[in-house]
């Protein structure tokens, strides 16, 4: 398996390790949220937000919500709210971003394993943005995302793009390039790169899966989801004047990949 070299090989589970490591970067992650020009705002969020579409009188569920960003827009644009997320910290940031824009959400501490609490046929919109790195059974997540979904309902996805997830990222005359190798080598890593660093500075060692585009495709289709988008987005026009390196490295190798899966038959 070809590893950056802030990545090592490792073994499952997955999700334990991971959520103590984003317990311990939570404010790191809250700073990183805070920042206007960071890859989320300039790409994913805006290519999310149009792929749901009209929240108003949906019901929808969030799973790993962190600070509600898209909870707190659906509930302004009149969705009822739900959200779950397994770091407090992050649950606090949720709740005060709710009031301070006067709407209510309804936040659970937890994750995936927590889906199976919710009635059948109950939500309009599950969505799972930036967090499926981080679950261990991605068809059981599927299957019941399939089961509280309404007959009309659909599930969102955003994840980091597998070919970033298998590069290391070399500047070369001012730009950014991605170098990708042995991407059908899939497994489970640990890394410490980005926001996963204490307060001196030493790593916060994260565990995730390494996984394709076949991996994360097939778990839906075998749930009983179809596919009717997937996107592989460019930053926001405008973008370039915020932050022109992250555009140009977004362009020579995306930074994200979203899906849209409908309840088959519905």
């Amino acid at each position: 398996m070809y590893l950056p070299p802030f990545c090592r090989r490792s073994e499952g589970p997955v999700s334990d390790t991971a959520r103590a490591a984003w317990r311990r970067a939570s404010e790191n992650y809250l700073a990183h949220c805070a920042r206007e020009a960071n890859w989320n705002k300039l790409i994913e969020i805006p290519a999310m937000r149009e792929m749901l579409g009209d929240s108003g009188g949906k019901t929808t569920l969030e799973v790993g919500c962190g600070p509600a960003h898209y909870s707190v827009r659906l509930a302004t644009h009149g969705a009822e709210v739900h959200g779950l997320d397994p770091v407090p910290r992050l649950l606090e940031a949720a709740a005060q971003n709710a009031a301070e824009a006067g709407v209510e959400l309804h936040l659970r501490e937890g994750g995936v394993e927590r889906l199976n609490e919710y009635p059948e046929e109950h939500f309009d919109i599950v969505l799972f943005p930036m967090m499926l790195e981080y679950v261990d059974d991605l068809a059981e997540a599927f299957g019941q995302a399939r089961r509280i979904l309404k007959p009309s309902g659909f599930v969102a996805i955003s994840v980091v793009h597998p070919m970033r997830s298998f590069s290391d990222r070399h500047e070369i005359d001012g730009a950014e390039l991605a170098v990708v190798g042995h991407y059908l080598e899939a497994g489970i890593i640990e890394w410490a790169e980005w926001i996963m660093k204490d307060d001196n500075g030493d790593p916060i060692w994260c565990k995730s899966h390494r996984r394709t585009i076949e991996q994360y495709v097939m778990p839906l289709v075998e749930a009983g989801l179809a596919i009717d988008q997937l996107r592989e987005p460019d930053a926001t026009p405008g973008a370039e004047e915020l932050n022109a390196k992250i555009v140009a490295s977004n362009r020579h190798c995306p930074q994200f990949l979203l899906m849209k899966a409908r309840k088959r038959g519905g």
